[in-house]
């Protein structure tokens, strides 16, 4: 089974305001940006900036901020982590603007991760 393609997610009130920040600050350069969904290229890995909602705080969020892997088959990831101990905290099927079903985990720990597998609209 092979993971890739890891990004780390935050959390940030202002998008324009945190790419500039960010950019500036590490000197990298968005790989993709919308109002609500922002990469920054660092290399080895994605910082994804995520918009948080008006109406919400960190608080809200922060168990969804963090680890997020790629995977090919995320039921057979699931498998896994539940023989080893884990456990599946909330599973989320694609939706028409976000095509790729994303689940949360438990360690053996309680430590919160996310894992995601691409998949590709329906009649393609």
């Amino acid at each position: 089974m092979r993971v890739r393609n890891p990004i780390f997610i935050h959390y940030v009130h202002d998008m324009s305001r945190a790419i500039q920040f960010y950019c500036n600050v590490f000197d990298v350069q968005p790989s993709f940006e919308s109002p609500g969904w922002s990469t920054l290229h660092f290399e080895s890995f994605e910082l994804a900036l995520h918009i948080l909602a008006p109406g919400h705080d960190e608080e809200d969020v922060m168990s969804h901020a963090g680890l997020n892997l790629e995977v090919d088959v995320l039921d057979e990831m699931r498998q896994a982590i539940e023989l080893n101990g884990g456990s599946l905290v909330w599973l989320r099927e694609p939706e028409t603007h976000i095509p790729e079903r994303i689940a949360s985990f438990t360690d053996t720990e309680g430590n919160r991760f996310e894992l995601r597998q691409h998949v590709e609209p329906s009649g393609t």
